[in-house]
């Protein structure tokens, strides 16, 4: 029977490192995390979370007041038809362009524009630089004159778009490559066929 006992003490003696192994370590993560990104450019380590972010926090305070409701006064010229015909079609207008507004008469020749969706702002503005009964208008109490601007403040928007749009056009390098890339195309459906 002894051989048993000093079988089975042998066996707990072998098994007893293998234990240990099988017990649950604690990893630190945040050291694994930063042994997998060492080497790494800084570009290649930012998420979309991180994008989103820092494109938030870039945005201007005008950019970042106008997400919520907005309020613009509008003075109109000396010459003009009745507040609520001009407040109705303007109203109108707006609507069929997707901007929905509520216009309020404020005092002899000014008219309340309030809009929900600040989002907006810069195409009410745009609107209000187009209407002739229009002499200046006032946002965040700063006004804007039709003369003095000539629609300044909306232009940076435009820009943006511009240069969206032009991105990868306009060289010939880029012309170039777009008819290689129709041909390319062309070619594999005569292959397909």
């Amino acid at each position: 029977m002894r051989w048993w006992v000093v079988a089975f003490v042998s066996l707990l003696v072998v098994s007893l490192p293998h234990l240990e192994c099988g017990r649950a370590r604690t990893i630190d993560y945040d050291a694994l995390e930063k042994a997998w990104e060492a080497g790494d450019e800084e570009q290649e380590l930012r998420t979309e979370g991180d994008e989103h972010y820092r494109q938030l926090t870039d945005k201007n305070e005008e950019e970042a007041k106008a997400l919520g409701p907005q309020m613009i006064f509008a003075t109109l010229t000396d010459e003009h038809e009745l507040l609520s015909e001009i407040a109705s079609r303007w109203k109108e207008m707006m609507w069929n362009g997707g901007i929905e507004v509520n216009i309020y008469e404020v005092a002899n020749s000014k008219l309340l524009v309030g809009l929900q969706k600040g989002i907006f702002l810069s195409d009410v503005m745009r609107f209000l630089d187009e209407q002739n009964e229009v002499k200046e208008y006032e946002w965040n109490g700063k006004a804007y004159s039709k003369d003095n601007h000539k629609g300044n403040h909306h232009k940076k928007d435009t820009k943006k778009l511009q240069r969206k749009k032009t991105r990868g056009r306009g060289t010939k390098d880029s012309k170039v490559s777009r008819k290689r890339q129709k041909s390319v195309d062309t070619t594999e459906k005569h292959d397909e066929l």
